[in-house]
């Protein structure tokens, strides 16, 4: 063998090994190539699936905050129609007291006011602003006022009324 013989056998061998290097370099780059998108492909999925877990909370609170508007809203409405109504009932009964039938229902209710009294001693009758009276025996009294007697028969309806707002 010559020189030149061994110096090109030594050359295809170097570059025999360097196209092996060269193969097996390419495949470590594809594998870690594959590995970092398969890596950045579960990075992506967990973070899609953080960011629609954060989104479904986000959209649960909205929907937490907006039923609760809409329930103070509700309940606003309510309270303001229950003014309402409160009012016009006194308003009402204000004006019962300008009815000429008025007299005979506050004589009636003065005698059961005296009837239900008597047993504590001398009853007193003193007339109220805005239509009827207090009835005073002893340390015990019955409020005939109109308001009263409007608050009472509202407060007696309450379950009513509230049976009425579910409806």
């Amino acid at each position: 063998m010559t020189l030149a013989t061994v110096g090109d056998a030594a050359l295809t061998a170097a570059i025999a090994d360097a196209e092996a290097l060269r193969r097996a370099a390419q495949a470590r780059a594809e594998d870690l190539l594959g590995s970092a998108r398969a890596e950045a492909t579960g990075l992506v999925s967990q973070r899609r699936a953080l960011a629609e877990r954060l989104a479904d909370a986000e959209e649960g609170d909205q929907l937490a905050r907006a039923r609760a508007e809409a329930r103070e809203t509700v309940l606003r409405a309510q309270e303001l129609v229950l003014t309402e109504a409160i009012e016009a009932a006194h308003a009402a009964a204000r004006r019962l007291s300008r009815d000429p039938r008025y007299e005979h229902l506050e004589a009636r209710l003065v005698a059961d006011a005296r009837e239900r009294l008597s047993s504590a001693g001398r009853v007193e009758i003193v007339p109220v602003a805005g239509g009827g009276f207090m009835a005073r025996a002893g340390s015990r009294q019955i409020d005939e006022s109109l308001d009263a007697q409007v608050d009472r028969c509202l407060a007696a309806m309450a379950g009513e009324m509230a049976v009425l707002w579910r409806a």
